[in-house]
């Protein structure tokens, strides 16, 4: 539960900075858009699983 929670409340601040950073590379437009949203995505993914990774008796299963 804590890592659904952790993920959801860092999915702004990591999509922020990616933003910021693809600024240097990429002009605005709905690629730089999804680019961001998938990698926050991907970040986000990442962090759920290491914190139930260090913490398995947090894990939520659903199946």
């Amino acid at each position: 539960m804590y890592a659904l929670l952790l993920s959801t409340l860092a999915y702004p601040f990591i999509a922020w900075w990616l933003h910021r950073r693809l600024e240097e590379w990429l002009e605005p437009s709905m690629v730089r858009r999804m680019l961001v949203f998938l990698l926050a995505s991907i970040a986000c993914w990442m962090l759920s699983s290491a914190i139930d990774w260090l913490f398995p008796g947090q894990v939520i299963h659903l199946l």
